[in-house]
């Protein structure tokens, strides 16, 4: 398997901090895994990626491996962002600089910008169709509170109307002491999606990364059928 893209129901929904203990988890059983971001809305003030930022501390770019293939200041939806600094995003563009970090590692994760249904382009080209292109089965990251059997289950629908090939769901931010509402919401989502719960992620400081890798090793099982 060549990669797996990370999309979320909305923005700040969690997939950087996902994507970053993932990587780690991986990486401390010697999986070469890299993280790519496509697209980056809102730099930082020194003009550098924060999430290609945050990723670095779990993994230094070797030469060459490019984290980010478009960086736009404005943190706005892409499409916006692009079209307000005189820029184009390529999907051809992506699609070579995902090549690349495919032949140099053993896994890239590739990180959407914002929820699924952004445009990268315009109304016609946004983040199904670039996933569709890359050819990776996606993973929807989830905030596991009030509101996620709603924003989850529109989200799955939308992909699948897309055509997108979404594998399972993590439920990101989950607390310690769930209410009966939140411990429900995992086998409801299931219900409602059609799609396995593959993890419920505590929100810490020191992640447990062994966590991580049973994520990833139920995700790969979803791959046999």
């Amino acid at each position: 398997m060549p990669g797996i893209f990370v999309t979320g129901t909305h923005s700040n929904v969690g997939k950087t901090s996902f994507i970053t203990s993932l990587i780690a988890s991986l990486r401390e059983k010697g999986i070469d895994a890299v993280p790519y971001k496509p697209v980056q809305c809102g730099a930082t003030e020194a003009g550098t990626s924060p999430d290609a930022d945050r990723y670095r501390e779990v993994y230094e770019p070797g030469l060459g491996d490019v984290l980010c293939t478009y960086l736009f200041k404005s943190k706005v939806s892409p499409h916006l962002a692009a079209s307000l600094e005189g820029t184009l995003i390529e999907p051809d563009r992506i699609l070579r600089d995902f090549s690349y970090l495919e032949k140099m590692h053993d896994l890239v994760i590739v990180e959407g910008s914002g929820g699924i249904a952004v445009p990268l382009i315009d109304e016609q080209y946004g983040t199904p169709e670039l996933m569709n292109d890359l050819g990776l089965p996606g993973l929807l990251i989830a905030d596991a509170d009030i509101g996620t059997l709603n924003q989850t289950t529109i989200t799955a629908s939308y992909a699948r109307g897309k055509n997108v090939d979404l594998r399972g769901i993590v439920l990101n931010r989950y607390p310690e002491f769930p209410s009966i509402g939140i411990r429900h919401n995992p086998e409801m989502l299931e219900r409602t999606t059609g799609l396995p719960v593959l993890g419920k992620v505590p929100e810490t400081e020191e992640p447990d990364l062994s966590l991580y890798r049973t994520i990833y090793s139920d995700f790969l099982e979803t791959l046999k059928y």
